[in-house]
């Protein structure tokens, strides 16, 4: 059998890091995201932008301002990167999203941030 790569230990087993062909990972490609429309969330700001991809792109970005612990700023990261593996397929395929998680994610469980992120994304008509 195929052994699934998951995204840390920690991560529940069913949880699977996104492809990189479904990340933004180029410097450009963040800085393009971030000049779209922005999403305010209790656990993270969102940056959204429609462009001509084929399949949505996610890139997490996590402050050291924000987060002084490396450990702090992985948590920060699995829990909305868990979040959104989640809700990916509901995307549009033409937009990119870059989540800059809050301070205040830090207290929640992945599915508090799931439930917010859902509903954010609806209210502003990125996902059905």
């Amino acid at each position: 059998s195929i052994k699934k790569k998951t995204c840390h230990w920690s991560c529940p087993p069913n949880s699977v890091m996104l492809p990189k062909s479904s990340r933004l990972n180029l410097k450009k490609d963040f800085k393009w995201a971030v000049s779209g429309k922005v999403v305010d969330t209790k656990f993270a700001k969102l940056y959204l932008k429609v462009g001509e991809n084929e399949s949505p792109k996610i890139g997490i970005a996590t402050s050291s301002k924000t987060f002084k612990k490396a450990s702090d700023r992985n948590r920060a990261r699995r829990l909305i990167s868990t979040a959104l593996e989640i809700i990916y397929s509901a995307l549009p395929t033409s937009i990119c999203i870059v989540p800059l998680p809050k301070r205040s994610i830090l207290g929640v469980k992945s599915g508090d941030v799931l439930i917010e992120l859902t509903e954010r994304l609806k209210d502003v008509k990125a996902i059905n």
